[in-house]
């Protein structure tokens, strides 16, 4: 569940702060032209609001475009998520629950 953190943040975060348009701040995106180009200005890229639960519960693919791509409204959030969620706690409760399909959240 770190791992998915990590890849929907770090790897293929977007951000959208003041209503301004999606960014992506993630380094996979960033070695990735066409998936950036799809990620910030397709209208088919599946933008989800940040969660940090949900996040760390849904499953990601390495070889393929990402089927949904977590929005931040600030680096602010991330950072008083990682600050004030329970990661441990939430590890341990989904634990052996099958990972969510990331074009259906």
């Amino acid at each position: 569940m770190m791992t998915r953190l990590y890849w929907y943040t770090a790897e293929f975060g977007l951000i959208r702060e003041s209503g301004q348009p999606v960014k992506a701040f993630g380094a996979g995106l960033m070695s990735s032209y066409t998936e950036l180009q799809f990620a910030v200005t397709s209208k088919e890229a599946h933008h989800v609001p940040f969660a940090i639960e949900t996040v760390m519960r849904t499953g990601y693919e390495i070889d393929k475009f990402q089927r949904a791509y977590f929005v931040l409204p600030s680096f602010d959030t991330l950072k008083d998520a990682l600050e004030r969620a329970d990661i441990a706690s939430i590890a341990e409760r989904w634990k052996d629950a099958p990972p969510l399909d990331p074009s259906a959240i």
